[in-house]
């Protein structure tokens, strides 16, 4: 039965007997959909709420759904692969996943790490920020530095929200990891997070907000 606000979770995957056990396992909590090829997708990716997503599928790589995705969407992306390849993860990461489980996996994590998804989704208490030759929009994805419309990936967004819902206050590179990663991740290190901070503060020049605080994190000052 679905429930009026249930979240929507899209499934696909072309094992037909692992998309239908995940099916029912989730349907309890969750209004699910599930398609087994890239083209199928496409149709419903623009009215879920989060993905679960296989990359070996019939009519092409998951990397192009996760790209595809993240042209206009910042929805959760957790990936379920058999490739287990460090080069592959990171490269799923890096377009925008947020999360890898490789198969087998636990059902009970899988659901964990939905529910967290899902809790660190950029809240809507911070809609607009707007100061001189800055203009964002979270809950639309666009941002205007200076009369530049800039693209930020989707872990940069979250870097941006948390730290200038946080302005003016030293954020550790613990509650960032924590905020944007989770802490249990093993495919992400220290220079991870400071190769995104380079690259947000890039995209914002000529303006310098950020201030990195050696050794502790780094405050958003503008």
């Amino acid at each position: 039965m679905v429930v009026k606000g249930m979240k929507k979770i899209l499934i696909i995957e072309d094992d037909k007997n692992l998309n239908k056990g995940l099916s029912i396992a989730l349907n309890k909590d969750y209004e699910v959909f599930s398609v087994s090829t890239m083209s199928e997708a496409k149709t419903f990716i623009d009215d879920t709420d989060l993905i679960l997503l296989d990359m070996n599928l019939p009519d092409g790589d998951g990397l192009e759904i996760i790209e595809y995705t993240r042209q206009g969407s910042s929805i959760p992306i957790i990936v379920l692969s058999a490739i287990d390849l460090e080069a592959y993860i990171i490269s799923a990461i890096n377009l925008g996943a947020d999360d890898y489980l490789t198969k087998p996996f636990s059902l009970g994590i899988l659901e964990a790490k939905i529910k967290r998804a899902f809790e660190k989704i950029v809240s809507c208490d911070l809609n607009l920020y707007k100061k001189e030759g800055l203009d964002f929009d979270f809950n639309k994805n666009i941002f205007y530095v200076g009369n530049k419309n800039i693209d930020f990936t989707r872990t940069e967004t979250k870097l941006l929200y948390y730290l200038i819902k946080n302005k003016s206050q030293v954020i550790t590179k613990e509650l960032l990891f924590d905020f944007v990663w989770g802490t249990d991740d093993e495919f992400i290190d220290q220079n991870t997070l400071s190769v995104n901070i380079s690259r947000i503060r890039n995209k914002l020049k000529p303006y310098d907000p950020i201030d990195t605080v050696f050794g502790v994190g780094y405050k958003w000052n503008y």
